[in-house]
């Protein structure tokens, strides 16, 4: 399995940061472009989703203008429109409409040691291996951050030096529609450079929505919410016995689920193999959770689905600053540790 190529994001400017991003990963960044063409290019066709991505261009713009120069450096650097650049980073809001489980995600406080962890399994389509990108961020007024993602998208999970952790999951709810919003990932970039939990928690409470998706937050000194988003609103699940898990299934109004997942609960499976683990849990602890196979093929390490399997997965130790990834699954790959 190849590695994982690290993009250094360290210029002044969030267009310069851009084309760092671009030049870096031009490789990657092609064939992320040319897997979303070929997904989306029989319907509705490629010309309409970037007819379509300059909607998305215009929303962002007026939530957060920076995220659009960052993308339009990555642009730049990688030879591509600003709309293809688009495509990649709305590529959730576009493909709702083929939605399929996606990723589980949890968070512990460890009572004995005081150490707070967040972690994620990312469940999508095994083509995604093949563009996934580490983004480590080096900013000149002393940001940095580490996170996964694919090659083209603005940042999907990971963790900054303010302490903040970050991962997301995919939802499904019949209020779902095809319109103009925010895409998640501008979203996500917004949340993951805030300075604190609290704005952080804002910014995900105040954002309008036309597709559903679950964002889970915490931070270095204990807070964690987990946020399930939906047009409309945002219903708030926070830690019960020191833990949160997720598994693309809303919890507060369970009948917003998609009634025909069949797959079982992965949240509470995780929470069940976090209890039976107690104290005991480290990052390394945390790994072996996360190669848990019940419910194969829809397991929290999924695997032999059609159209998607466990392509990375990423532990955060908040409190020790250390962070862990692996690519493909966690019962086959290896993870590697960063430092921010």
């Amino acid at each position: 399995m190849r590695e994982m190529k690290v993009v250094e994001l360290n210029a002044p400017t969030y267009y310069e940061r851009g084309v760092q991003y671009g030049q870096q990963a031009r490789e990657e960044v092609d064939t992320a472009v040319n897997y979303y063409r070929k997904k989306f290019g029989d319907v509705p066709g490629w010309e309409k989703i970037l007819d379509f991505c300059k909607e998305f261009v215009k929303a962002s713009e007026d939530f957060f203008p920076e995220a659009v120069e960052e993308m339009k450096g990555i642009a730049e650097g990688s030879g591509h429109l600003l709309e293809e650049i688009m495509a990649v980073n709305a590529r959730y809001e576009i493909s709702k409409f083929d939605w399929k489980p996606e990723c589980s995600t949890g968070v512990f406080h460890n009572k004995t040691t005081g150490k707070n962890y967040i972690f994620k399994n990312g469940d999508l389509n095994g083509g995604v291996k093949d563009h996934l990108v580490i983004l480590h961020v080096v900013r000149p007024d002393g940001f940095r951050a580490i996170g996964i993602t694919e090659a083209g998208q603005l940042i999907r999970d990971g963790y900054t030096s303010n302490g903040l952790g970050m991962v997301n999951s995919a939802m499904y709810d019949k209020s779902d529609y095809a319109g103009v919003a925010v895409p998640g990932t501008v979203v996500r970039k917004k949340v993951w450079e805030s300075r604190t939990f609290a704005e952080a928690a804002d910014i995900t409470r105040n954002i309008f929505r036309t597709t559903s998706t679950n964002m889970l937050l915490a931070d270095k000194y204990g807070n964690a919410t987990d946020f399930e988003c939906y047009p409309g609103g945002v219903d708030e699940v926070y830690c019960v016995d020191e833990m949160i898990g997720t598994g693309n299934r809303f919890t507060v109004e369970p009948e917003r689920n998609r009634k025909n997942d069949g797959s079982i609960d992965r949240g509470l499976r995780l929470k069940e193999l976090m209890r039976e683990k107690g104290d005991t849990i480290d990052e390394f602890v945390i790994m072996e959770i996360l190669k848990d196979e019940k419910g194969l093929p829809k397991a929290i390490c999924c695997n032999n689905v059609p159209d998607y399997e466990t392509v990375y997965s990423i532990i955060v130790n908040m409190t020790d600053d250390r962070i862990y990834i692996c690519l493909g699954r966690p019962t086959e790959g290896e993870y590697k540790e960063y430092s921010l």
